[in-house]
């Protein structure tokens, strides 16, 4: 990858200009260093909150004491950095490498570390807490006083972690599919095996059952269709749609297929998209074309019959209270898709001849029909599992 050679004259005129764009309250102007070479760089207590640093390389950087809430840091090379007291809240830094890093009391509350490589990352007295670390790496890792509440670990590698204790470990969200030593497990199991995605062998007799099979073929749906529907609790039905939450008791496994991140459904036999479409802002059409795309070539995760779920699949995903920051779904999944398309149409056309589509809602617990060429979505794939 070719990067751009930033002079220190350039990077000061830079940061200048972005401090003004702050102070003066201009929106959509953020500082653009991406893809730039900033190794060893001196930016200790620097203004760069919502920059784009994504694909920079800050190897052996000093950014201690800088703001880097909200930044683009995606892919960005950290390794060895100083970023010691830096301020990283909600910033994106997944699939960042941290290898070596010093983040000793940084502030990571709400960040991106999903895939991250934080092995030998000094993470003592920082704030982790509702973090995404799903798939990261953080073998060898210093741990010792880190905020760990409600950090979504699953899938994480958390082997010969160091300062690691069980109670930090009691306050996190899920500790599914994480890579523990055994006698680490064991402690898990005794007293928080809901971490783990297990549940107690009495129990499990007692939860043993066939498959709950949804519809997967569309249908044009009308509001009363809809309002009937299997597997829903309805707390208030509405003309556009009903105020509600699916009843299905879901087994959700996070896995990476070929590097790519899938959510299984071992209730419903469903493989979902774990993060859905970059984009929310698609009419219905492009959300259907973005998912024909996703199956061209070798296909996500190599399969290439992914499809906007039906109504009945993506409305078994609406949890009964907000588990995931905000959103009525579950946190194996992506908080970025507030709302998503599905394939099943409304039966009604409007008098201006104009068409609808079935949507749901995550951020407000809600299943409505929206006109195709007005309102935006975002898309959430699905496939059966064979």
């Amino acid at each position: 990858m070719k990067r751009r050679k930033i002079t220190a004259g350039k990077l000061s005129k830079i940061l200048k200009e972005h401090k003004r764009w702050i102070d003066d309250k201009k929106e959509g102007e953020r500082a653009d260093l991406s893809k730039a070479d900033l190794s060893n760089v001196k930016l200790e207590r620097a203004y760069l909150s919502g920059a784009d640093l994504s694909d920079t390389n800050l190897s052996c950087a000093d950014l201690s004491g800088t703001d880097l809430s909200s930044a683009n840091l995606r892919v960005a090379n950290l390794g060895v950095a100083d970023l010691r007291g830096a301020n990283l809240s909600e910033a994106n830094l997944s699939e960042a490498d941290l290898y070596g890093a010093f983040l000793s009391n940084a502030n990571l509350s709400r960040a991106d570390l999903s895939c991250a490589y934080l092995s030998f990352a000094d993470l003592s007295g920082t704030d982790l807490s509702e973090a995404e670390l799903s798939i990261a790496d953080l073998s060898n890792a210093d741990l010792n006083k880190a905020d760990l509440s409600n950090a979504n670990l699953s899938g994480a590698n958390l082997i010969r972690v160091r300062g690691l204790t069980l109670e930090q470990l009691s306050s996190v969200e899920t500790l599914c599919d994480a890579e523990l030593s055994a006698e680490r497990i064991k402690q898990v199991r005794k007293k928080y095996s809901h971490l783990l995605g297990e549940i107690e062998p009495d129990e499990e007799k007692l939860s043993r059952r066939r498959i709950i099979t949804l519809r997967s073929s569309y249908k044009t749906l009308s509001v009363s269709e809809v309002q009937s529907m299997p597997n829903v609790s309805i707390r208030k039905k509405k003309y556009w749609g009903f105020c509600g939450h699916g009843t299905i008791n879901h087994d959700y496994n996070l896995k990476a297929i070929k590097d790519d991140k899938v959510v299984v459904d071992n209730t419903t036999g469903l493989m979902w998209h774990k993060c859905g479409s970059d984009e929310y802002i698609m009419k219905w059409n492009k959300a259907k074309e973005w998912v024909e795309d996703l199956n061209s070539e070798e296909g996500y995760a190599g399969y290439q019959d992914w499809r906007l779920p039906t109504l009945d699949e993506a409305v078994s995903l609406l949890e009964s209270s907000k588990k995931n920051r905000g959103l009525y779904i579950d946190p194996v999944f992506s908080k970025k898709q507030g709302w998503i398309w599905t394939g099943d149409k409304f039966d009604n056309v409007f008098e201006d001849g104009s068409e609808a589509a079935w949507g749901v809602h995550f951020q407000e617990g809600t299943v409505y029909r929206s006109l195709h060429d007005r309102y935006i979505g975002s898309a959430r794939p699905v496939r059966s599992v064979e």
